[in-house]
């Protein structure tokens, strides 16, 4: 990215506000364990939430509009604290058959292609994750990279395996706003190890790399 361009995009205010439209997953084999349903609507409200969450962050609000929002958002919280539920039956995060399992806490990834050995499909950094200057906070990397590093060990009904390390090397800026594309695969399985790789490009640009080794837990291990 040039300076120039570097710079045009720090001035837009609609910077990382026009996420694609969700989309339903592939059927592919890549996942661990059972997938709560999710009701009618729940893909399009998390979608919502998302665009939310980084219009909050791109916004300048007035004093009338923040006590007006926190008036609304405590009136949703009240509403919602009943339907609370046990880890086990939650849909947020847990719902595979929703895009970015239901959840907004790591940025929206797509799969395009998948199977057991790897994984390749896109992600997209809203507002939310915007570090400055235009560029995805770095702590987001790592966050997206164990998504889909995680989901990648955890495939086609292997044994739940849990993050031991997970290293990220930085190559360029990580543009917010974004159409990008990620590429995940097996470097090694054994025993209990399993080492695993991805990269993240913009185009033919090298944003970030990253290598996770991912340890199968024991029988009753939480």
């Amino acid at each position: 990215m040039t300076a120039e361009l570097h710079r045009s995009r720090r001035r837009d205010p609609m910077l990382g506000l026009s996420i694609p439209e969700p989309q339903q997953l592939p059927h592919v084999n890549w996942r661990t364990g059972e997938s709560p349903a999710a009701p009618d609507g729940y893909a399009d409200m998390v979608a919502e939430l998302r665009s939310f969450l980084d219009h909050v962050a791109a916004a300048r609000p007035d004093t009338a509009t923040v006590a007006a929002l926190t008036a609304d958002l405590r009136a949703w919280r009240e509403r919602l604290a009943p339907a609370a539920v046990s880890e086990t039956e939650q849909i947020f995060g847990h719902s595979y058959e929703v895009p970015g399992r239901g959840q907004t806490m790591s940025p929206l990834l797509r799969v395009e292609r998948a199977d057991r050995s790897s994984v390749r499909g896109t992600v997209f950094f809203g507002r939310l994750y915007l570090g400055g200057n235009g560029a995805v906070h770095g702590g987001a990397i790592p966050l997206m990279f164990d998504e889909v590093l995680g989901r990648l060990a955890n495939s086609a009904d292997r044994p739940v395996a849990r993050t031991a390390y997970l290293h990220t090397d930085y190559r360029s800026i990580t543009p917010i706003g974004v159409e990008l594309s990620v590429h995940g695969w097996f470097v090694s399985e054994q025993g209990r190890k399993r080492v695993v790789r991805a990269e993240l490009r913009d185009g033919d640009v090298l944003c970030a790399e990253a290598e996770g080794l991912f340890i199968a837990l024991n029988p009753g291990q939480p």
